[in-house]
């Protein structure tokens, strides 16, 4: 009786649906539910606000759009409330878990794209903003960014910019300055007020730029040239773009005398003097100027502090004459040994200095970092093995002891069988000692025994 009673009871609870349940409730059943989930569950009113405004953008009902605003208000204020929550902890510390950095940003990508659908109502997004910023200008959240975006994401109307305009006036540093003469400028389009304000906030090459950038969409080009030619005297920081503008001017004109000037102002200043020997360069190379042309080059290549020393040599090399090639030369040779050591060794193979090239593969220098350029010479061990295949067999059998001396995963050992493959070819392709390369392979093999990771990879050799 017990067995047949425990067996209908399993039955009946198998068959429970709780769609079909849900079905027999009635409204007033059904918003007792709703209420009691929400107290229960945070998360349970935002998912209710979620259902109940995507059933309100795809109703076909007349008037259901209006619903969306609301809820687009209340759901924007639901999301903004648990992001608070984590963007306010990690202003307290200085940052928080990864976990909690990660949600932060989901919510708000939420906001985002809440805000990118539109149908908020003005009032809300002064409310957010009030409640945002407390967060924003206690600033050591790192959510600082993103909460920028999205004050700017969500203004339309001049009202709102406005009081965006408002807010960042708040406290406002170098940076809410800048963004105030932004929104003056291309949002509100208020001229003058943009214009008080930039004329005097004039200290960095980019606040210079920004009004030349101005007057130029305005047609006004002798304010924008009156502007770039202070920026580049009085402006600090990067004054690339202004120097390429008034470069370009005169450039057209073919006003050499102001072109040298240009160069020679970046020069006293101290700022951006490759780049602009270069564009002298190449102005005196397209008027066919071959000694201005020469002492731009080579009034560039002294100033040169990063990028490829091969290609600078190159390109010297072959726009000089031979009589001033040889003459400029050694120099030039001697600062790429200086300040590239892989640019010089590419360079001495073009000079066919390969012992020399040796020499520092087998025995690398060491930098100011206590660094070696041993990571990056294989692609000269490889042209050097036809000239020296025996010390280039012990430059790739050092290469091969260094990885799995420190290694010992896959990884690791699949770079170190690459190396003996390499010696392997030189026993066996160049020297044709086939026989030496199967005794030093057998004692490797000998050697590493126990390691059946590595002797996997090397077991087609």
């Amino acid at each position: 009786m017990n067995t047949k009673k425990g067996k209908a009871k399993d039955t009946q609870t198998k068959h429970f649906s709780l769609n079909e349940k849900l079905r027999t409730l009635n409204r007033e059943e059904f918003c007792d539910m709703a209420r009691y989930l929400v107290k229960a569950s945070p998360e349970a009113r935002r998912l209710l606000l979620e259902w109940l405004k995507m059933r309100a953008e795809s109703s076909k009902e007349s008037g259901r759009e209006k619903e969306v605003v609301p809820l687009n208000d209340e759901l924007l204020m639901e999301y903004w409330k648990k992001a608070k929550r984590i963007i306010s902890e990690f202003n307290k510390y200085g940052g928080g878990p990864y976990a909690d950095e990660d949600k932060g940003y989901q919510l708000l990508d939420k906001i985002s794209e809440l805000v990118e659908g539109g149908s908020i109502s003005t009032d809300t997004k002064f409310e957010f903003m009030d409640a945002a910023f407390v967060e924003y200008y206690a600033g050591n959240s790192g959510f600082e960014g993103t909460l920028m975006d999205i004050f700017f994401e969500i203004c339309t109307t001049e009202d709102e910019w406005k009081y965006l305009v408002k807010k960042l006036e708040e406290c406002p540093s170098g940076r809410e300055k800048n963004l105030i003469m932004r929104i003056q400028k291309k949002y509100l389009c208020d001229d003058e007020a943009y214009l008080k304000e930039r004329m005097r906030n004039l200290h960095w090459g980019e606040d210079y730029w920004d009004l030349v950038t101005f007057y130029m969409e305005k047609g006004d080009l002798q304010k924008a040239m009156e502007t770039a030619e202070r920026g580049i005297l009085k402006g600090d920081g990067r004054l690339m773009e202004l120097l390429n503008f008034l470069f370009d001017y005169f450039s057209k004109k073919k006003d050499t005398a102001n072109l040298e000037r240009i160069v020679n102002t970046a020069l006293n200043r101290g700022t951006h003097e490759k780049a602009m020997f270069d564009r002298l360069f190449e102005y005196y190379t397209a008027q066919n100027d071959y000694e201005n042309a020469k002492k731009a080059l080579v009034k560039a290549y002294e100033f040169m502090q990063w990028g490829s020393y091969y290609g600078e040599y190159k390109k010297i090399k072959e726009f000089l004459k031979e009589p001033d090639w040889k003459q400029i030369e050694p120099e030039i040779f001697k600062k790429v040994r200086e300040k590239n050591l892989l640019d010089y060794l590419r360079i001495c193979m073009d000079k066919n200095m390969k012992e020399e090239v040796l020499n520092i593969l087998l025995n690398p220098p060491r930098d100011r970092l206590r660094l070696t350029i041993k990571d990056h010479t294989d692609e000269f061990a490889d042209k050097l093995k036809e000239d020296f295949p025996e010390k280039i067999i012990e430059y790739y059998w050092q290469k091969f002891y260094s990885d799995i001396i420190h290694g010992g995963d896959r990884k690791t050992y699949n770079e170190a069988a690459g190396y003996l493959s390499k010696v392997k070819y030189i026993y066996t392709g160049i020297l044709n000692d086939e026989t030496a390369w199967n005794k030093r392979f057998s004692d490797l093999k000998t050697e590493f025994k126990k390691r059946p990771a590595f002797l996997d990879e090397v077991k087609k050799l």
